[in-house]
């Protein structure tokens, strides 16, 4: 099936599954008692950083940046 991706599906496809194992995986650690609530929340708090360092100027791309960090944001939230 990867085979008939062209190189931009190939990366997204890559980043799409990091984002998915990291989705879960700091809940579960947070959820066996691995990470306190006030790690994960640094993590996705130094998530964000990263992501402002790597943001672009570039127009075309900035809505791409927001929703990242609209994402990123959410898991702060509390519930």
């Amino acid at each position: 099936m990867s085979d008939n991706l062209d190189p931009l599906e190939s990366v997204t496809a890559s980043e799409l599954v990091s984002a998915s194992l990291l989705a879960a995986l700091i809940p579960a650690l947070v959820d066996r008692g691995v990470l306190t609530q006030q790690d994960a929340n640094e993590i996705y708090e130094n998530a964000l950083m990263m992501l402002e360092m790597q943001h672009s100027a570039e127009p075309d791309v900035q809505r791409i940046y927001e929703a990242a960090r609209e994402m990123i944001e959410s898991h702060l939230r509390p519930e």
